[in-house]
């Protein structure tokens, strides 16, 4: 079965306002595993189901996800999960988008971070940090592997380390706090996990992410870690 359309919201879970999530997977195993995973926290409910982008398309545009949990590769080539990506973002203003795949093309995650994918984990994440992942992007933060040897940051590293530095990048100098922000970021840290790291507000921590999006020329917080990274400042 390759969509199955699962809005069957009950009344108590509709009060509740749980994030609507949409699952993108070929393998029909994984996408029963992460509907079960999904179904443990009460904060989520899954809308529905796809192993094709057509599919996937047909019901975010019926239902339209808050957040929509994919793998790049579908069984037609990582070109489709990509353009669908693509679509996705252009169509629904607004939607998450946490990609969660075995591939280790470096070429297709570059493209990936570069249509402006929210996260971006590898399919031996444990379930726990997956579950940590969309509520990290359902408030707004961005997560991205960056555990030892992780794929996505050497890529971002290792992408053309003599390209031109951004606009105004001469006048990006951080501050010693906008950097100790920015290396938490890095690992994926929400704004209040990194107010509680470096016992600041919050808001503090807010305005330190504004400052970092100026100063690398950047309109979007998950921009941030890639544009640093690509120039060497973490």
């Amino acid at each position: 079965d390759p969509v199955r359309d699962t809005d069957r919201t009950r009344p108590e879970q509709a009060a509740r306002r749980t994030a609507r999530v949409l699952v993108v997977d070929a393998e029909p195993i994984v996408r029963h595993g992460l509907r079960q995973l999904i179904a443990t926290d009460p904060d989520l409910t899954v809308v529905g189901e796809a192993a094709a982008p057509r599919d996937a398309l047909v019901i975010a545009d019926r239902c339209p996800p808050d957040l929509v949990l994919l793998d790049v590769d579908l069984g037609r080539g990582d070109s489709a999960g990509l353009e669908l990506i693509r679509i996705l973002l252009e169509r629904h203003r607004g939607v998450k988008v946490l990609v969660l795949t075995g591939c280790r093309d470096r070429e297709v995650m570059l493209r990936t971070v570069r249509l402006g994918v929210h996260g971006y984990l590898r399919k031996n994440a444990d379930t726990g940090e997956i579950l940590r992942a969309v509520h990290a992007l359902m408030r707004g933060e961005s997560v991205f592997d960056s555990r030892p040897g992780a794929v996505v940051l050497d890529v971002l590293r290792a992408e053309d380390a003599t390209a031109r530095p951004p606009r105004g990048f001469g006048a990006a100098m951080l501050t010693e706090r906008e950097n100790q922000v920015l290396r938490l970021l890095a690992v994926g840290m929400s704004n209040r996990e990194i107010g509680r790291r470096l016992v600041i507000s919050e808001a503090t921590v807010k305005f330190h992410v504004r400052n970092l999006r100026d100063k690398l020329d950047v309109r979007r917080r998950t921009e941030i870690v890639y544009t640093a990274t690509r120039h060497g400042i973490v």
